[in-house]
């Protein structure tokens, strides 16, 4: 498994155990963003079309920021970790 895909893989365990955590607070909408974003993850994993994961890094990252639910609790927690793992596939990309 690839660095990228290990990355990937924290996203996706992280949004997952986020989406648990709000829908037990019943945020319906919250969870509905963060399935959006976290939606194509998986199909990123082993991938190997570099135009996808900049898609994601430029396009499902950015809807996300500008979708997400601002008001809930522990947002910034969630928003600073993402932000590093988004920091680790920036490293990573390859120009297309």
């Amino acid at each position: 498994m690839t660095e990228r895909d290990q990355i990937y893989l924290k996203i996706l365990h992280f949004g997952l155990v986020q989406i648990r955590a709000v829908a037990r607070g019943g945020n319906a909408r919250y969870c509905t963003i963060e399935a959006e974003h976290l939606h194509n993850i998986p199909t990123l994993i082993g991938e190997s079309n570099e135009h996808r994961h900049t898609y994601y890094l430029d396009i499902e990252r950015t809807w996300y920021l500008e979708h997400v639910d601002q008001t809930v609790e522990d947002i910034d927690f969630t928003l600073r970790r993402y932000t590093e793992l988004w920091r680790q596939l920036e490293k990573l990309r390859i120009p297309t």
